[in-house]
């Protein structure tokens, strides 16, 4: 098992001061809101330029637009009853969606002309309940489950047609319940060569990890909130020594601890505690003038400017998810057709009329 220390995020800022950013003012972003959404709930985000956007959620809809969200486009790829936790989008053709529940209800689907029609790739077994996917540029994918017994229920697929139950993957078994959260498909992550996954619903939550070319997963303990209903909700890889995990406990009375911790070589950071009330279903991380930290959960969404360490809210609106592409690109996503774009303040060497 590997050891980790944990320590308060404070007393260890070494970042900001590593790339002189400590003395930079904090300019908050706001929130452009879109009021032509089909009002439903909407889960899954994938924004994979400044004009294409692809969301999914309840009631078997994805809606993709590729004009920034002025008009959307709505298809369906299965029966109206499936709810579409996760989009992930290769281009304004190109995306998966993945739906969640038991008895067959875990499918991946596949379009590859902007939703006009989709094909059904991956459909689990009727004890396999599937959270959330993410893909590399290279195409490979991995969709992390809930664990049955003593097996991991994890799929991987090398580049989109053939997919892989791969129970294996990981070098340790799962904990008793161990599993993921299917609220924002944040819970497994791709980035700069490195997979990340987080867990919950056991005694300890753990994150996965694995470089981009490795064979399997390792496994680390972390502090994070554990047990039944709590755990890592979200996951961000920095590297493959840095990462961020958000999290909690669903009931906002039982959440106890620090619920967003930053993890170094061998030490987790509790960072200092969002605006939020109970687990935070999100997270993304950013870099503009500094770096950000965004997450979100049903009692809003709040970004925390990492050199300033400065939080601010930015709605309290119920906002499932927030997903972006670089920092041009940030999408909140939620109930009764919640949708919101980040605008950032122009930096101080842009002309003021410049588009973010």
């Amino acid at each position: 098992m590997q050891l980790t220390r944990f320590t308060q995020f404070s007393s260890t800022l070494a970042l900001a001061a590593a790339v002189n950013l400590s003395a930079v003012a904090a300019e908050p972003p706001k929130l452009k809101v879109l009021e032509n959404l089909e009002k439903q709930l909407w889960i899954g985000a994938a924004p994979v330029s400044r004009s294409t956007i692809w969301l999914s959620g309840e009631n078997g809809l994805v809606a993709h637009s590729d004009d920034g969200g002025n008009s959307w486009r709505y298809s369906q790829p299965g029966q109206d009853d499936l709810q579409f936790r996760d989009i992930e989008a290769i281009d304004n053709r190109q995306a998966y969606a993945l739906s969640i529940g038991d008895d067959g209800q875990s499918k991946v689907y596949f379009t590859d002309n902007g939703g006009a029609n989709w094909r059904m790739r991956y459909r689990a077994e009727a004890d396999t309940f599937l959270n959330c996917i993410d893909l590399s540029p290279n195409g490979e994918a991995w969709v992390f489950g809930d664990s049955v017994g003593d097996s991991w229920r994890i799929v991987r697929s090398p580049g989109g047609r053939n997919w892989i139950k791969a129970y294996s993957a990981v070098s340790q078994k799962p904990l008793s319940n161990e599993g993921g959260f299917a609220s924002s498909g944040s819970c497994v992550r791709f980035n700069n060569q490195t997979w990340l996954v987080g867990t919950g619903n056991a005694d300890t939550a753990r994150v996965l990890r694995k470089g981009g070319f490795g064979i399997r997963f390792e496994v680390i303990d972390t502090p994070m909130q554990a047990g039944p209903n709590a755990g890592i909700w979200a996951v961000w890889p920095v590297d493959d020594e840095q990462f961020y995990i958000a999290g909690g406990h669903l009931n906002t009375d039982d959440n106890e601890g620090e619920r967003l911790w930053y993890y170094d070589g061998d030490e987790f950071s509790a960072l200092p505690e969002p605006p939020l009330q109970g687990a935070l279903y999100s997270l993304s991380v950013v870099e503009h003038q500094g770096r950000w930290i965004l997450t979100s959960n049903p009692s809003g969404a709040a970004a925390y400017h990492e050199p300033s360490q400065k939080w601010f809210k930015l709605t309290d609106a119920n906002v499932w998810n927030v997903q972006c592409h670089s920092d041009i690109s940030c999408w909140f996503v939620g109930k009764d057709g919640f949708a919101a774009t980040l605008v950032w303040k122009p930096e101080p060497d842009r002309p003021t009329n410049a588009e973010f």
